[in-house]
């Protein structure tokens, strides 16, 4: 009798859990629904407050970021807008629709310096990451480490298994374990590296030390992505494509 309400009580948080995960994705549909209709109707600044509620409670497909990137643009906000598009490159490296709208936007940027293209090795390596994410690199590897060990244990301790496809085998599965091992510290460094950023603000005028009293170096316009090689509590070291550094205030920059 115990057992069966056990079960049943089980049966009913399933239920329940499903019911409010699935009600979950159905208000953040209706949502990102409303959000396009706003964005259709002109009402770009209304749209894009939507799409980055979504973001903000941590939804991060890519079409949400682009269409967030998008209202951003529309509504003036070149900085928000470089940063959604990025982001969405992130997720989606080799599209082309947001390719095109981020260089459209960074055409509004003030001295915009475009980064050097990456060499075809990058980008094929770019691309094998975007096959899965870290976890599934990793699960990856635990899976074939399993295997890459049966498969020893099976040549070595077993005389009829003793044969050159299970070892050509297993040198297949070591070089494939030792790839989804590299792809996995790889793919989760890449996820958590917040080196690049987006500077917010317009008019920035970057400083030749973390001092606000120090010689202006140069000035950085919003949507400028930078790269952080330095920080103090206040301050970060930013670096340009083209080379140029400097300090500037680090709330002025929307890490990627």
């Amino acid at each position: 009798m115990q057992y069966k309400n056990i079960k049943t009580v089980l049966l009913t948080l399933i239920c329940l859990l499903s019911f409010t995960v699935s009600q979950a994705a159905t208000n953040q549909q209706q949502r990102f629904e409303e959000a396009n209709k706003l964005f259709n109707q002109s009402k770009y600044t209304e749209a894009a407050r939507v799409y980055q509620q979504l973001l903000d409670e941590g939804h991060t497909q890519k079409a949400l970021y682009f269409n967030a990137g998008n209202a951003w643009y529309k509504a003036g906000k070149t900085g928000q807008a470089i940063y959604c598009y990025e982001k969405a490159l992130q997720l989606s490296p080799n599209d082309g629709a947001v390719k095109h709208n981020l260089a459209i936007a960074n055409q509004k940027v003030n001295g915009f310096v475009e980064e050097l293209p990456m060499v075809f090795f990058q980008q094929w390596w770019l691309q094998l990451q975007h096959l899965h994410k870290a976890n599934g690199w990793a699960i990856g590897t635990v899976v074939l480490f399993w295997l890459l060990i049966t498969g020893i244990m099976l040549n070595t301790y077993l005389p009829g298994w003793k044969n050159k496809f299970l070892r050509w085998g297993n040198y297949v599965i070591g070089v494939l374990c030792a790839l989804y091992l590299l792809m996995s510290v790889d793919t989760y460094l890449g996820a958590n590296n917040h080196e690049a950023g987006i500077v917010m603000n317009s008019n920035i005028k970057a400083k030749t030390s973390p001092d606000e009293n120090s010689r202006d170096a140069f000035e950085v316009g919003e949507g400028m992505k930078v790269h952080i090689t330095d920080a103090t509590h206040d301050f970060c070291k930013i670096e340009l494509a083209d080379g140029k550094n400097g300090w500037i205030s680090c709330n002025y920059i929307k890490r990627l």
